[in-house]
Parts: C-alpha cells; structure tokens; sequence
C-alpha cells in the first residue's frame, strides 16, 4: 500500500477516533471512553510512523521542518500527561481537572502540528523516483 494512502487511513482514523473519545468522554460514558482513549493513542502513534515513511519521499526546506518537528515533538510529549492523568482519574474522579486540563494543552498541540504538518507538506517538493 503506498505511504500517502497510509497516512491518510491514518490521520482520517485517529481525527475520528479522538472525536469520539472526546465526546464520550465530555459525557462521561466512561467504559467506551476506556477504550477509545487508548485506541486514539494507538491510532496517532501508527500515524506518526506512516508519516514518517511519506517524509522520506520529500524534500523540505530545514527551517520549515524545524518548526514542524518542535510543535510535532511537544505534542507527542504532552500525550504522556493525558495517559497518566487518565489512569489516575480512573483510579480517583478527583484528577477530572487535571485530566481535562492535560487533554485540552494535549489537543492544542495536535493542533498546532497538524497544522505545522500540513504547511511543511505544502512547501515540500516531491523527490524523484
């Protein structure tokens, strides 16, 4: 299967998983969220290594890709406190702020790289083959 057609299973995936563990999360439908918090994760993570393979097929100019790889590494990052404040709040409802809170920096983040992502794939140029 060629890389771009990954990719785009993959961010389509995740983009719907992560709504929909949003939503049940936001309205507290808990056992369905336990698991598609965890598959969204999943979903991002064979995301991140199907783009991987599709950078290989491009050039970009540096300081797009430094820019990129900042927001893309901080949101990669940032996932680790929605983990680990989700299996506390699974443990105490007391960490619900803590959760939300990592959840909405979290989803900044994404954001941000999606963005920064899309805008270093407008700059790239396709390598010959």
């Amino acid at each position: 299967m060629p890389p771009t057609l990954l990719f785009w299973i993959g961010f389509t995936a995740t983009v719907l998983l992560l709504v929909v563990a949003l939503y049940t999360g936001l309205r507290r439908r808990r056992r369905l969220h336990l698991w598609l918090g965890p598959l969204t994760m999943v979903s991002l993570a064979l995301t991140i290594v199907w783009t991987e393979q599709l950078v290989r097929r491009y050039d970009f100019p540096p300081d797009v890709v430094r820019t990129h790889l900042g927001f893309a590494k901080a949101g990669g990052l940032l996932a680790l406190p929605v983990v680990i404040t989700g299996l506390w709040l699974w443990r105490q409802p007391r960490a619900r702020r803590w959760h939300r809170i990592a959840v909405v920096v979290w989803l900044l983040s994404v954001l941000t790289a999606t963005g920064t992502g899309l805008w270093m794939f407008a700059q790239g140029t396709p390598k010959p083959m």
